[in-house]
C-alpha cells in the first residue's frame, strides 16, 4: 500500500545516504578555504542522529497509515497525510546536514542540505497552519451549534432536561 511505499522509500534514501556519504576526515578541505582559520565545527555522531530518525520515520508511517480511519475529517485528512510526507522528506536530509556533510569539507552539500531540510519543513509548518485554522472553524461550528441548541429549548424543556 501506500504506506509500504514511503516507509521503503524512507529506507531507500536513508541507505543511500549512507552508503554514498564519505565519512569526513581532517585530510579532505576544500580548496576555497584552504589557509583560512576556520575554527571547530562539530558533528553528531551517527549513532546519535541515525536511530531517533528511524524511530521518527516509523512514527510517521504509523501516523500516515492511522489516518485512514474514518474518524478524521476528509478535509484534514489530506492535510495531515501532506505534512507527513514533507515531515518525512526532512529526515535523511536533516540527519545528513547534522551527521555526515562537514561544512568545512563541502560546502555546496552542507548548503544543498540544510537547504533541504528547510524546503521540506517549511510546507509542513504551512499545512499545520492550515489544519489549526480548519480544527478551529470546525470547533466555533459545533459550539454554535451547541449554543444555538441549548438557547433555543423551551424554558419547560431546560428544567426537565
Amino acid at each position: 500500500m501506500l504506506a509500504n511505499r514511503f516507509a521503503n522509500m524512507l529506507a531507500n534514501m536513508l541507505a543511500n545516504m549512507l552508503a554514498n556519504t564519505p565519512i569526513a576526515g581532517d585530510s579532505v578541505r576544500d580548496p576555497a578555504l584552504v589557509g583560512r582559520e576556520l575554527g571547530p565545527w562539530m558533528m553528531v555522531p551517527w549513532w546519535v542522529t541515525v536511530p531517533p530518525a528511524l524511530v521518527v520515520g516509523a512514527t510517521l508511517v504509523w501516523y500516515f497509515v492511522r489516518l485512514g480511519r474514518a474518524e478524521v475529517p476528509r478535509e484534514r485528512r489530506w492535510i495531515r497525510r501532506a505534512s507527513i510526507v514533507f515531515a518525512g522528506a526532512s529526515i535523511a536530509p536533516l540527519v545528513r546536514g547534522l551527521t555526515f556533510v562537514h561544512p568545512h569539507e563541502d560546502r555546496i552539500g552542507f548548503a544543498v542540505a540544510w537547504s533541504a531540510v528547510l524546503f521540506t519543513l517549511l510546507p509542513c509548518l504551512l499545512l499545520a497552519l492550515v489544519d489549526v485554522f480548519l480544527t478551529t472553524r470546525r470547533g466555533l461550528r459545533e459550539f454554535q451549534e451547541l449554543r444555538r441548541e441549548t438557547l433555543v429549548r423551551r424554558p419547560e424543556e431546560r428544567s426537565n432536561g
